[in-house]
């Protein structure tokens, strides 16, 4: 599918962990909301049961991680959806960080083999990871099997795959996009749009 005839899309970061408040890098790890991310998970379900009507011929997807799924699990209850409903899709998971898994991002930016600039960042792949061109190209290969509206529930690194893909952007504008936690994500005719759980500009 052209990414012109995109059927429209949200897309939802999952909630904060204490993996996030510590600034470590999650990756592949399987990690679980915090407290703040569960009422983070809570409002944005909140926010989106409020356009309940919205959603009633979408697809739901969600990477297989554990603290996307327990982010969709609010936003399911919300919508009143069945377990059946949503789809586990292993091709929107976190991007692999590799030998930098468990260790602090201030540590992996100071290191001399992280590329300074955005573009060369694009296609760094670090040891036994991904690259964000890589994370395109799983994307890719998702969106390629879209062919309803769909809600997507997944992670930082690879929502800035999705996002950018999706928009057009260029490499060093994907790497630099924010991907807020407690917010909602309008993906439609190439327009990245974020809103708050009051469903103001974010």
């Amino acid at each position: 599918m052209l990414l012109s005839n995109l059927p429209i899309l949200y897309f939802i970061r999952h909630g904060e962990t204490d993996w996030n408040k510590q600034g470590l890098i999650q990756g592949s790890i399987d990690t679980e909301l915090n407290a703040h991310g569960i009422e983070q998970a809570k409002e944005v379900a909140r926010a989106l049961s409020e356009k309940a009507g919205e959603f009633d011929r979408f697809d739901f997807v969600v990477s297989p991680q554990l603290r996307a799924r327990q982010t969709m699990n609010y936003i399911a209850t919300a919508l009143k959806l069945d377990e059946g409903e949503i789809k586990i899709e292993p091709r929107v998971r976190e991007l692999g960080f590799g030998i930098w898994e468990n260790r602090p991002f201030w540590e992996l930016k100071d290191s001399p083999i992280y590329p300074a600039d955005a573009e060369t960042r694009y296609d760094w792949r670090p040891e036994g990871g991904e690259s964000y061109a890589d994370g395109v190209a799983r994307v890719d290969d998702w969106l390629t099997t879209v062919d309803r509206p769909t809600l997507v529930v997944a992670h930082g690194a690879v929502g800035r795959c999705l996002m950018g893909h999706v928009a057009g952007l260029s490499p060093a504008q994907i790497v630099s996009l924010k991907t807020p936690q407690g917010c909602y994500c309008r993906l439609q005719q190439g327009q990245i749009d974020w809103f708050d759980a009051n469903h103001d500009a974010a």
